[in-house]
Order: structure tokens, then C-alpha cells, then sequence
């Protein structure tokens, strides 16, 4: 039995990662720790009987913690996560893992010194509609790929939120950009390049809103976009030289929601209604083999890099656009 203890109280780890973890019967959350809103600690308290620690540190110098779930806000994740693992912990981030490759790079060497788990919950690309996807790719009932587009975005929230501060690693890319990036990664194959990529700020924001880039692996061209000042989207779009593949709900089908992918080819069209899952749960029996299974950690080690270098990159590129 593996003991997670969660550090801050945030609302994903109420509403989503406890109550995912409660069915999965090799972990055990033993305790959350907060110092800065004790009342939604005691939620935890309450709800799912967890145990409350008044300190961060206090948490990960547990000796009957195994793993440690840290949903704080990015800035933060660097300095926590590297005190857990030179703990002996294993560390399951929320996305992003860092605010930067340099910070990425050491957290991996630690990690990897230490033969402990690394990985940031971008929980999505576990779900099953995603295996679809690449099957209907690897039939070629789209033919040869020549284009694909992505965007996550969403309407302004409470301007209290993280996302619109600097100082707690808020930003469009690292937050919902971050996601577009991640699936870029997962159905471009080879040598991923940034090709192209802006930033946009509004006046009231010390953080970029919304933006787009290009990524390319020297065959097909992969066109994303992301926003937290926008309409809602969260779409894919495939167009090959024989089909068009589409779907609303890439990056957040809850459970119970059966996805829905339009196929187009010709003057066809399917309809490929794919199982509910839970990709909550999923990532979380992910995060379970890579603690028995080497490669897998090491997998992780590699993916993770490539996120951050992609987004460090895009980011360079997008600032450069606007000197």
C-alpha cells in the first residue's frame, strides 16, 4: 500500500485526484497540508478524514509518506518537489512540472539519482478517446496526414485566480497552452521543432492571455492555440489526404461522458462514440506502473523534458515576437 500525502488544498485534489485515488486500492491519502487556508483543509478533514498538517514541511519530512501529490500554484512546484524527492519521495505534479527547462532538468537528475517517480497530471492523454484517435490515424482511413489543429481555451475567471499571476507562475501557455503542446507531442512522431509562436497580453494582465504557435516534425505541421480570456474550446482537428477527423472534448471528458470523434471521408461521415473512462483514475494506475517499472519511469524522465523544452521554446519565441 503506497501512502500519498497531499501538499495544499486545492480544489482538483478535492474534487477530482482524492476521490480518483479512493478507487484505486494499492494507495492510501493519509493527509493534506495547508498554511494558508486552514478552512478548505478542514474540508478534507471532514470529507474524506484525512489527516491535516499546518506546514508544507512537516508533509514531505513524513516518514510514513511514500509519494507526495502537489497541486500549489507552478511557482511553486520547483522548490516543493525538489525537497520531496531529496526526501526519498516519489512526486506526482500537477501540470506544469516547472516554470522552466533549467528547473525541469534538475528536478529529472534528482529523480533519476534517486531511481524515484517523476510526472505532472496532464490526465488526458490516458483517456481512451485518445487511443481512437491514433487507431483511426494508423488504419489511414484519413490517408496520409497533412495537417493538425488543436485549441484549449476558456472564458476570464475570478481575477484572484493563479492563472493571471506572475508571481505564482500564471500564463495562457503554461496553463491551457501547455495541454495543446502535450497532445502536439503525443501525435507528432520524430523530431519536434517550434516553428512559429505569439504571445498576447491585455492591459489589465502581467501575464501573457492567449496565443498560438506551430510545432512541425518535417512532415506534418501542427497548428495550436490557447487562451483564458476566450471562448470556450477544447477541439482537435485531423485533415488527411483522403479524410478530416474532429472532437470537442479532448482535453476534458469527465467520467460518464462518451466522447464523440466526426470521421469525414468523402461524402461520409461516421460517428465513432468512444466508452466513458475515467482518465482520473488512469493516470494515477499510470503513476502506480512507473513506481514497479523502470522504463516506464524513464519514459517519463524524457517526456517531461520535451514538454518543458517545447514550451520554453515556444515562449522565446512568442516574447521575441513582441520586442
Amino acid at each position: 500500500m503506497y501512502k500519498i500525502g497531499v501538499l495544499g488544498a486545492a480544489d482538483i485534489a478535492y474534487r477530482m485526484f482524492v476521490p480518483a485515488l479512493k478507487q484505486c486500492s494499492d494507495f492510501e491519502c493519509v493527509g493534506v497540508a495547508e498554511e494558508y487556508n486552514i478552512e478548505k483543509a478542514e474540508k478534507f478533514r471532514e470529507d474524506y478524514q484525512l489527516d491535516i498538517f499546518n506546514r508544507f514541511d512537516d508533509l514531505i519530512n513524513d516518514e510514513n509518506i511514500d509519494i507526495l501529490y502537489i497541486p500549489l500554484p507552478p511557482a511553486l512546484h520547483y522548490e516543493y518537489a525538489k525537497k520531496a524527492l531529496l526526501k526519498g519521495k516519489h512526486v506526482f505534479l500537477e501540470k506544469p512540472l516547472t516554470t522552466c527547462l533549467e528547473d525541469t532538468e534538475d528536478l529529472i537528475r534528482i529523480a533519476k539519482e534517486r531511481k524515484l517517480v517523476l510526472q505532472e497530471n496532464y490526465m488526458f492523454q490516458f483517456h481512451k478517446q485518445l487511443e481512437v484517435v491514433k487507431d483511426i490515424i494508423d488504419s489511414q482511413k484519413l490517408g496520409d496526414l497533412r495537417l493538425i489543429r488543436s485549441c484549449f481555451s476558456f472564458p476570464k475567471r475570478a481575477a484572484n485566480d493563479f492563472r493571471y499571476s506572475q508571481k505564482l507562475g500564471g500564463g495562457a501557455l503554461l496553463d491551457a497552452g501547455g495541454y495543446v503542446v502535450k497532445l502536439g507531442s503525443f501525435l507528432l512522431d520524430g523530431n519536434i521543432q517550434v516553428e512559429n509562436a505569439h504571445l498576447y497580453y491585455i492591459d489589465d494582465c502581467d501575464v501573457d492571455v492567449y496565443g498560438d504557435f506551430v510545432l512541425s516534425n518535417q512532415s506534418i505541421t501542427y497548428q495550436g492555440a490557447f487562451g483564458m480570456d476566450n471562448h470556450y474550446s477544447c477541439s482537435l482537428e485531423i485533415y488527411g489526404s483522403k479524410g478530416k477527423l474532429s472532437t470537442n472534448r479532448i482535453f476534458t471528458s469527465p467520467p460518464g461522458n462518451q466522447p464523440v470523434i466526426d470521421v469525414y471521408v468523402g461524402n461520409n461521415h461516421e460517428e465513432v462514440i468512444v466508452d466513458a473512462d475515467n482518465h482520473f483514475i488512469k493516470s494515477i494506475l499510470k503513476f502506480e506502473e512507473a513506481l514497479k517499472d523502470d522504463q516506464i519511469r524513464e519514459c517519463f524522465y524524457e517526456r517531461l523534458y520535451q514538454q518543458s523544452y517545447l514550451v520554453g521554446n515556444i515562449r522565446k519565441m512568442g516574447e521575441s515576437q513582441n520586442d
